[in-house]
């Protein structure tokens, strides 16, 4: 393998194809390791995140369910007619006191604390009445603290909701200070229903957390992560340990209810997932830690890596292997195109294959064998142009002596006074003079002018008075070069099929102008003009854009078809027609000053 190396130059293709290969190989192989770690982290993350969702999305709606349930409870309490007096403190005797807190317990424990979740109930009046419920103790408590409850914050807050729910979050007694128990906080400020409707107190509920903080312990994404619930401040209210922290956790977008994203926590990059509650304005949200996520991508990455060097390898070597075997038919080719550059047209590559080398083969020398031929054809092709160059000066010999006699009648008409003839023959010489314009194709369209007055005076000695002619040409026209033989016709069309069938005297208008950096030709007629059947006909034909030697029309379609091939589809004739009216005749082609036809020519 070696070999072919040691005898190519590092400087040819092959060479240089082969380090491209290598390199590219090797740039492929670092993008897949790194866009397949990429797209697996990401994968990996939506499908792992999107699960977290949707366990965060249900456990959002369990809780949900659980303060809809405290709410439900706590709302009994309201309006109750006992639970006003305990607040207010209006007895008559300490005999209604005692049946009081005996109607407020019994009341309390049997419907309140239906699930034998409730851990305290204080009732809290504005005048320093309170109230303690707690199905721990055998009897209720009335008024066992100093009463300085308005001075808190939850009190405020309670207070401020105008009887509304205040959740607090899962933590320790709001009341009982140093209590090691962490409960389920909430209230409701109590109104006085017959006394215009003013605040009598606020009744506080703390409730076991177990259901809580069992449920968001529930799911730990496989030891990845934990849930928390916060509040709308960003202030951690719970979690599975069960008791709120003062750290600020930086709440997520608040334009949606549900939804992932990224975020560095404490100098770790987290995946969060999080779903708004619909019966308290908290947000659950998960935490999931993105290294262990991208741990499973980074397997993948390395493995893809691997695989890519293994496949690095093989294609080295097979890449050598092909070498050697594109390496002697390419030489063999090169050695016998050298022998071709240095003038021996007989040589040819004896080898047969039946791969693309062979296909190159067999055209190789059939090229040698037509440029040999072409060669060997040279001498004669020089001789026949000679040839040609003769027959071209008798042909001008011979038109020279057309126009010699056409003026020699003339003079002789002239001289007899037969006028019409002198005229039609001057016209008809110097028609001929001008179409024939030594051979050219391409003419100014001052003499396309001069060409359209010729034949028009020979055409007025026919008709007489048939017809009057008005012909219009820009004067800034006259340097631009058009082809020779696609006006004329259309002049003569408009006399032979309109004006001729026409009774009585008509009228013809030739217009040359500029148009948009185009020519337009305009030939219009009063004469017979065409039913529209007829004009539907020849436009389908003239958007054919096909040349013809036979059958109708073939005048117009073959000028359409030159118009085509010299200046490009765009371009051709347009017709307007109406039966008794005439006809009108437009030709578009692109203007080419005399130097630009020369370079295009």
């Amino acid at each position: 393998m070696l070999k072919v190396f040691r005898k190519s130059n590092l400087a040819s293709v092959g060479a240089k194809v082969f380090v491209c290969y290598a390199a590219s190989m090797l740039v492929i192989i670092a993008v897949m390791g790194y866009l397949s770690y990429d797209k697996s982290a990401a994968i990996i993350e939506a499908k792992v995140g999107g699960m977290a969702l949707q366990n965060v999305r249900q456990m959002s709606k369990r809780i949900d369910g659980i303060l809809t349930g405290y709410a439900d409870r706590s709302s009994l309490v309201l309006g109750s007619e006992s639970i006003q007096k305990q607040l207010a403190g209006n007895y008559r005797s300490e005999l209604e006191r005692i049946e009081t807190n005996s109607a407020n317990t019994a009341f309390l424990a049997n419907t309140i604390n239906s699930r034998n979740d409730i851990v305290n109930i204080y009732l809290l009046g504005e005048r320093g009445h309170s109230y303690r419920y707690s199905p721990r103790d055998s009897s209720p408590v009335y008024n066992p603290y100093a009463f300085d409850a308005p001075d808190g914050e939850w009190y405020s807050k309670i207070r401020d909701a105008d009887g509304g729910i205040v959740y607090f979050g899962i933590g320790p007694s709001l009341i009982r200070e140093g209590s090691a128990d962490s409960v389920l906080s909430f209230g409701r400020a109590e109104r006085d229903v017959g006394n215009r409707g003013e605040i009598l107190g606020v009744v506080l509920y703390e409730v076991d957390a177990s259901e809580l903080t069992g449920l968001l312990g529930e799911v730990d994404y496989d030891g990845s992560g934990t849930n928390l619930l916060i509040d709308r401040e960003g202030m951690i209210v719970g979690n599975k340990d069960g008791l709120a922290s003062t750290y600020l956790f930086e709440p997520p977008d608040k334009q949606g209810k549900e939804g992932m994203l990224n975020r560095t926590l404490g100098g770790e990059k987290k995946l969060v997932v999080y779903d708004r509650l619909g019966a308290a304005d908290w947000t659950l949200v998960g935490l999931l830690r993105s290294a262990d996520l991208k741990r499973e991508a980074l397997g993948i990455r390395w493995y893809v890596l691997t695989l890519g060097l293994f496949c690095f390898v093989i294609g080295i070597l097979l890449a050598v292997l092909i070498a050697s075997s594109v390496h002697k038919p390419l030489q063999r080719m090169i050695g016998a195109m050298r022998k071709a550059k240095n003038g021996d047209f007989d040589t040819r590559i004896a080898e047969r294959r039946a791969d693309e080398f062979g296909y190159l083969f067999l055209h190789y020398n059939d090229m040698v064998s037509r440029i040999k031929a072409l060669i060997d054809e040279l001498y004669v092709q020089k001789l026949l142009e000679q040839e040609l160059q003769l027959k071209m000066l008798g042909s001008q010999i011979n038109a020279h002596f057309l126009y010699n006699t056409l003026d020699s009648v003339h003079w002789i008409a002239r001289i007899h006074k037969v006028d019409d003839i002198s005229t039609m023959v001057f016209g008809l010489s110097k028609y001929l003079r001008l179409s024939l314009n030594e051979g050219r194709d391409e003419v100014d369209i001052g003499e396309i002018v001069q060409l359209i007055d010729s034949y028009i005076l020979i055409q007025k000695i026919r008709y007489k008075d048939k017809f009057t002619l008005r012909l219009h040409v820009d004067e800034s026209l006259g340097s631009c070069r058009v082809l020779k033989s696609i006006f004329q016709p259309l002049v003569e069309n408009a006399i032979y099929h309109g004006l001729e069938k026409k009774p009585g005297k008509g009228r013809l208008d030739v217009v040359f102008r500029r148009e948009d950096g185009c020519l337009k030709f305009v030939v219009v007629d009063d004469g017979a003009g065409m039913p529209p059947e007829k004009l539907t006909e020849l436009r389908q034909l003239l958007c054919r854009g096909e040349a013809d030697v036979q059958g109708r029309h073939f005048a117009l379609r073959n000028i359409n078809a030159q118009i085509r091939i010299a200046y490009g589809p765009q371009y051709g004739i347009e017709l307007d027609s109406r039966l008794g009216a005439g006809t009108r005749v437009t030709l578009t082609i692109p203007l080419r000053t005399v130097k630009s036809s020369r370079l295009t020519g």
